[in-house]
């Protein structure tokens, strides 16, 4: 596997973490949510089996990667980047037409992101399933695996029962609607929560920052770019 970036790092398709509770309870915590710290009692997991596949996820000599398909026939690509001194959860868009990959999201203590607004990331999870090895086909685990990436100000009324649904599926929490309303409103660990607008060109931006979705921020994408992004998204 070939992603820009990362040539050289020991990237493993590692699917079958997908069919883990344990899995999705440790990977929704590293949203940095206030009020998750305590797995055990959010998600109903035992904590001898949290640490022990916490150890596995979080190998040096092995990053996770799981790959979302994207309509526009691009994917994004999501890495347990394991680097001694320097992990965090990275976020990559890739394209067949593009010179290149391009980092979206990093969730670490120098993050970049939000990478998704609430819209997109609804689109990509219920996207018609898609082959593709090691790929997420399901709405539920498209959902969950991109929700770290999420930041939007503007959330409808049902996006606490929609990620809830998914987490009901997925994990064994005894309270999935507290634990997506900690997700969605209690997540401000990293990026504040962003408002997003379409220009006229046909990107859309954000207003936070420490984007690189937000034009004219240390890092953004360049306007063509924040086009290409857009549409990859959309899968136009």
């Amino acid at each position: 596997m070939l992603i820009t970036g990362f040539e050289g790092y020991p990237l493993t398709e590692d699917s079958y973490l997908l069919s883990d509770p344990v899995f999705w309870a440790i990977h929704s915590a590293l949203t940095g949510a206030a009020g998750l710290n305590d797995i055990e009692e959010a998600f109903g997991v035992d904590i001898v089996d949290a640490e022990e596949l916490h150890d596995r996820m979080f190998d040096h000599d092995h990053w996770p990667v799981f790959t979302v398909p994207l309509r526009s026939t691009g994917n994004i690509h999501i890495i347990y980047r394991n680097l001694d001194g320097d992990m965090g959860l990275d976020y990559v868009l890739a394209h067949p037409d593009w010179p290149h990959d391009l980092h979206l999201t990093a969730v670490e203590g120098n993050f970049i992101g939000p990478g998704l607004s609430w819209p997109e990331l609804i689109t990509i999870a219920n996207l018609p399933p898609m082959s593709g090895d090691g790929a997420l086909l399901d709405a539920a685990s498209r959902l969950l695996i991109l929700l770290p990436a999420l930041g939007d100000a503007d959330l409808p009324d049902t996006a606490v029962l929609t990620v809830a649904a998914a987490l009901s599926e997925l994990t064994t929490s005894p309270e999935p609607a507290r634990i997506a309303e900690i997700l969605l409103h209690d997540n401000q660990a990293y990026w504040e929560p962003a408002t997003w607008q379409g220009l006229s060109n046909g990107a859309i931006v954000c207003d936070e920052p420490h984007s690189r979705r937000c034009l004219g921020s240390s890092g953004a994408f360049t306007a063509d770019r924040a086009i290409a992004v857009t549409r990859a998204l959309a899968g136009t």
